[in-house]
Order: C-alpha cells, then sequence, then structure tokens
C-alpha cells in the first residue's frame, strides 16, 4: 500500500515540474452511473491448511450499482480528478463446513462511499484539447457500511471495517460531444485494497482477503472543450 501512494507521489510530481503547471486551469464535471462487481474479496484458496476443506466455504457475487460526481482539474498536458462515489455490492457466502458445524448461507449488502484521486494521462487531443481518452491511476478511500443476513444454522462470527483504501486505477473516454458543448462517454475502473470482512474462513493468516471492484458505465461531461 505504502508503494502505491509513493508511486501515485511521483506520478503527481512529475506533472508538477513547476508552480505554473500546478495552478488549476478550467476545471470540468462529470456524472456517472454503471454496474459494478465486487466489494468483499473473501479467501478461496484453502489449500494451504488442513484445518479447512476446499469447498468448506464458497463466495457468489451479484451484480451492483454505482454513481459518481466527479470534477477534473487541468494541469497543463494531464489532469487531477476527484469527487464522490457511491457503490453497493450484495455477496452470498456459502458454509458447508460439518467438520466445525457451520452449515447455511450469509448475505452480505456491502454499501460504499467512496473518494478517489487520480492523476490522469489525457491522450487523443487532436480533436479535444483535454483529451478524448484518460489512463488513470491513483488512491481511493473506502466508507463502508455493511447488512447482514444468516441462514441456516448458527454460522461463524465475523467482523468489519468501516474504512478501507487502496490502489485504483481506471480508463475514461469522451468520444461523443454534444450540440451544448458537453460530452458523452464511457468509464472502466478496478480497484484493490485493504480487507473490510473478517470471520473464520477469511482470517489476516491468509493473503486473499482484502477489499476490490470492476465498476464500468456511462459519463456525462460538463463543460465546454477550450482549444489550446
Amino acid at each position: 500500500m505504502k508503494k502505491a501512494i509513493i508511486g501515485f507521489s511521483i506520478l503527481f510530481l512529475m506533472g508538477c515540474t513547476s508552480t505554473k503547471l500546478c495552478e488549476p486551469r478550467h476545471p470540468y464535471y462529470r456524472i456517472q452511473a454503471g454496474l459494478n462487481k465486487g466489494g468483499i474479496t473473501e479467501n478461496t484458496d484453502f489449500t494451504k491448511t488442513t484445518d479447512i476443506q476446499p469447498d468448506a466455504f464458497t463466495g457468489a457475487t451479484k451484480i451492483g450499482l454505482n454513481t459518481s460526481s466527479h470534477i477534473v482539474l487541468p494541469l497543463k498536458q494531464n489532469s487531477i480528478e476527484t469527487g464522490f462515489d457511491f457503490m453497493y455490492n450484495n455477496q452470498k457466502f456459502t458454509f458447508n463446513d460439518s467438520h466445525v458445524g457451520y452449515n447455511g448461507s450469509r448475505n452480505v449488502g456491502t454499501s460504499q462511499f467512496m473518494i478517489p484521486i487520480t492523476y490522469n494521462f489525457n491522450l487523443l487531443k487532436k480533436n479535444n484539447s483535454l483529451g478524448s481518452l484518460q489512463l488513470k491511476v491513483g488512491y481511493l478511500m473506502q466508507f463502508n457500511l455493511f447488512s447482514v443476513t444468516d441462514n441456516g444454522a448458527p454460522l461463524t462470527d465475523y467482523s468489519t471495517s468501516g474504512f478501507s483504501n487502496g490502489f485504483t486505477i481506471g480508463v475514461s473516454a469522451t468520444p461523443f460531444k454534444m450540440s451544448n458543448g458537453n460530452r458523452l462517454g464511457f468509464y472502466i475502473d478496478g480497484y484493490r485494497g485493504s480487507k473490510i470482512y473478517n470471520d473464520f474462513y477469511n482470517r489476516s493468516i491468509y493473503e486473499m482477503p482484502g477489499s476490490s471492484f470492476m465498476k464500468i458505465g456511462i459519463m456525462y461531461q460538463f463543460g465546454k472543450i477550450k482549444k489550446q
């Protein structure tokens, strides 16, 4: 995690070689909405322990929804993007462990309020001085709320984390220009971060558990593109 933050800082400094270059010019705004998959990244590898059978615990994630409101601050040739995101995920964990007596299912609804901060490399500037394509890399904070429902026999105890953070990367594009100067496009974002759920099968001794997502959707960008 520290390496990711340091790397992001270096990228930021590369785009800010002078005070003049770091002065935000002509900020523009985006609203986004789409689908996602992720949330809790559960442990799927029990081959390293003899205490748990491979099929004792399994997880399944349904398609969720996300929406965002972002501001983009141009910095010379590239830009900084931040804002507020909301994402909802629903997951089902199935327990089939006769050895310890955990048999049943657990449904976990995860609502996440997120703040991303990314450095955007702006590409395809022939007809768009701000770039019709952006490659994004940066840091993301998550504030988490959970709704948990158990079905079946008494299941393992669990704990959750209200805060998580990690590394995010993505692509956004605005190829379609509207008559009013605004633009329509799409985004694809990915994330991998710290642990938000803990139980008997998702302990800190395992490497897999954490938080992650992949989201995709439609983006509407406000603000006329000014030619340089």
